[in-house]
């Protein structure tokens, strides 16, 4: 039998998901913030935010799992700290974090459902019980 088995070579080409980020409803999660959640595997939360010149995410948003995102258009502020368009930003599970914007924004981004940090061994302690299924 060759390397590949069936079942094998046929999850690894199963038909993929795909969707343009424009057409995802646009949520408003606060003055000038806004949301678009996509399609992602099991357990993984996928989004794009896009933050208007003058914009700040309207609470404090807190990431039992982590999070990570890429800014793919403007600058947004985490603290003191800029990153500009092309920057990765990678947080740790049990981080916080405000981000804020003076130019506007276009972020993509995901991260696990607790379920998912569990399941891949996280610790349960780093778990709030939230799913986070309204993002923020």
């Amino acid at each position: 039998m060759h390397a590949l088995s069936k079942p094998l070579y046929a999850a690894a080409f199963a038909p993929a998901r795909a969707a343009r980020a424009a057409d995802a409803p646009a949520i408003e999660v606060g003055p000038g913030c806004l949301r678009r959640d996509l399609p992602g595997p099991p357990g993984v939360r996928v989004w794009m935010v896009e933050l208007a010149p003058g914009s700040r995410w309207p609470r404090v948003d807190r990431h039992d799992t982590g999070e990570v995102y890429f800014v793919l258009e403007g600058e947004v502020i985490e603290g003191e700290t800029r990153h500009p368009a092309g920057t990765h930003v990678c947080f740790a599970p049990g981080s916080r974090h405000r981000p804020r914007s003076e130019t506007g924004a276009r972020l993509f981004g995901f991260h696990l459902t607790d379920a998912a940090f569990l399941g891949a061994g996280g610790d349960p302690a780093c778990v709030s019980g939230e799913l986070h299924l309204p993002h923020g």
